[in-house]
């Protein structure tokens, strides 16, 4: 049987054995393959306000054998739910504003752009505009060293969330939020 003591001590061992403890605010993000064309590109120190998201679940069926309700549940496939979301500090050169627009008009500009030949839906674009696009949330240890990452596969952004003006705070900066959608992603050790 257990021990049914929760001593401080033993929380202290066990964060210790566990080499402490995840700090929400110690990550960064980067992105691998992104379109030549989406000039300028990211920066390397570009920065990420936040992230969240990463959500990810198992869907299933139900097998409909005799017995109470409708079953057991069986696992059939997975889904990652909801994307990710980022928020972006906004500078004075709305520099993130304009990439991200060009990133979504490289996938469909919806014909108001003048000189696009881009139409929707032909598939040469996910080869070339999502499949080899890679994003990469590393956490990082206490001292800034990547203990972990999550890479997302086929990313691209689905939507940007409005743009939230006010005289309420004025000291306050814009965020700009846009929601990337990922095909699977991989967790694992630098």
């Amino acid at each position: 049987m257990a021990n049914p003591k929760n001593s401080i001590l033993e929380l202290k061992d066990f964060i210790a054995r566990h080499n402490g403890l995840q700090r929400n605010n110690r990550y960064s993000v980067s992105f691998v393959g992104l379109p030549a064309y989406l000039n300028p590109p990211l920066p390397q120190d570009f920065k990420v306000g936040a992230v969240a998201g990463g959500s990810r679940a198992i869907d299933g069926v139900a097998d409909n054998l005799m017995g109470y309700g409708s079953g057991r549940i069986v696992p059939r496939s997975q889904k990652f739910v909801g994307g990710v979301l980022l928020t972006f500090p906004v500078t004075n050169d709305n520099f993130i504003l304009d990439f991200f627009n060009k990133w979504f008009n490289a996938i469909y500009s919806g014909g108001r752009i003048r000189g696009s030949n881009n139409r929707p839906f032909m598939l040469e674009y996910y080869d070339t505009l999502i499949f080899p696009v890679k994003m990469k949330l590393n956490f990082l240890d206490p001292n800034g060293e990547i203990n972990r990452v999550c890479t997302f596969h086929e990313v691209f952004p689905v939507e940007c969330l409005p743009y939230e003006f006010s005289m309420a705070n004025q000291n306050d900066y814009l965020k700009f939020q846009v929601l990337m959608n990922y095909r699977d992603y991989t967790f694992g050790a630098s």
